[in-house]
């Protein structure tokens, strides 16, 4: 029961940004060219969406939010929905499977 999933950012800075939730214990982990730079848990959060913000890239940075929203009803059991910005444009929604 995890979802996962990854994306590229930066034009000539190229940097993979690698998104990590474990439903069932609600640990969350992001990372960035495989370093961490989010670990946190959501296993007691009451929150509807939680948002994650960091910073990539050295000569050409760039801000990421990443938005978990989660669902209603049985949230653990239940795939969440992701929306990602970059810079503050939306660059892409992911529906977990």
């Amino acid at each position: 029961m995890n979802e996962y999933f990854y994306f590229e950012v930066g034009q000539y800075e190229r940097h993979l940004v690698e998104y990590h939730y474990d439903r069932m214990w609600g640990r969350v982990r992001i990372t960035v060219d495989h370093h961490p730079v989010v670990q946190s848990s959501l296993l007691l959060s009451f929150a509807m969406t939680k948002r994650f913000e960091f910073t990539v890239g050295h000569q050409e940075r760039h801000h990421v939010i990443i938005d978990k929203t989660r669902k209603v009803l049985l949230a653990g059991f239940r795939p969440s929905t992701y929306n990602v910005y970059v810079d503050g444009r939306f660059a892409f929604a992911h529906e977990a499977v």
